[in-house]
């Protein structure tokens, strides 16, 4: 099982040495699977003790069994350019890429529900539905499902909003957040620098802090209040974010249902201004009539 898993599972047991001497392995992963107990602890400023106990906390008989399994899963901390050249050299036709990548995103479709706990889930829906501001931060591939996120909540009738660096000035917009605000930031490795700035600047002032990354140990993960872990693995130079898009579509979902009269009230309100605008294309035979009564009205 990835590390990351593992430390997931077993957070709520790990000391803070612990924790510390595991945020030390995700962040220097490559160096640290070479490493003895002894430079380890020395490295992440704990006891060797505490490297030897973590390892046993996490289900293993000592620490070399450990730096075993974190060998073998070192191809998860691949780079971008490795993964591809391994998929390149896998594959021969494009039927056998489709087959690939669809299993390894169903993969982490299933290891993203295995790992939430329908208790944090109730958690982030709750916290939607009583927050007065809502600001989801998602850049770079995170933008997808942060824009989603922001836009469908808006059609909930919850003034939501996407975080957009280069659109006007990002503090000004984030001023004033505080109590009664959420602010839910989308991450995965490896993380962008604003993403936890901003995560920090809101628990800083007293505002409910939401995150969507891979681990209870994320750097993102420091000043939330809940975490929902996905998994976004792929042998390509891109990340997954199907397993994101699929927890965003349950939280809204989850969120519509929690009040159905008065989802349904707003979704009505917002269908009739859409065909007052013609925001979408008519159904065809409805398009044609349409045409057709346009073309012969009186000028």
């Amino acid at each position: 099982m990835p590390i990351k898993s593992l430390l997931a599972d077993k957070r709520i047991e790990l000391t803070a040495a612990q924790r510390r001497a595991a945020q030390y392995i995700m962040d220097h992963y490559e160096e640290s699977i070479f490493l003895t107990a002894a430079k380890l602890a020395h490295k992440a400023g704990v006891s060797e003790a505490t490297i030897v106990r973590l390892a046993q906390v996490l289900g293993f008989n000592g620490f070399p069994k450990f730096q075993q399994m974190l060998r073998t899963n070192l191809q998860d901390k691949l780079t971008t350019v490795t993964r591809l050249e391994r998929t390149v050299k896998s594959v021969s036709t494009d039927g056998d890429m489709l087959a690939k990548i669809m299993r390894e995103d169903i993969r982490n479709l299933s290891e993203t529900l295995r790992d939430i706990s329908p208790e944090t889930f109730h958690r982030a829906v709750t916290d939607m539905e009583n927050a007065k501001r809502i600001f989801i931060v998602g850049l770079r591939g995170a933008h997808a499902p942060a824009l989603v996120l922001a836009l469908y909540l808006r059609f909930l009738g919850k003034h939501a909003s996407a975080v957009i660096p280069g659109y006007g000035d990002i503090w000004n917009n984030l001023h004033g957040l505080g109590a009664g605000d959420l602010t839910i930031g989308i991450s995965i490795p490896r993380y962008t620098k604003l993403t936890i700035e901003i995560m920090e600047y809101a628990k800083e002032n007293g505002a409910r802090v939401g995150v969507i990354t891979d681990s209870l140990i994320s750097p993102l993960a420091r000043n939330a209040d809940w975490v929902l872990p996905i998994h976004s693995r792929l042998d390509s130079f891109i990340e997954s974010f199907t397993a994101a898009m699929s927890l965003v579509n349950a939280l809204l979902t989850d969120l519509s249902v929690r009040n159905p009269e008065e989802t349904m009230k707003t979704l009505k309100e917002r269908e009739l201004l859409w065909q007052k605008k013609e925001i979408y294309v008519l159904p065809f035979a409805d398009y044609k009539n349409g045409r057709k009564k346009r073309k012969t009205s009186p000028r």
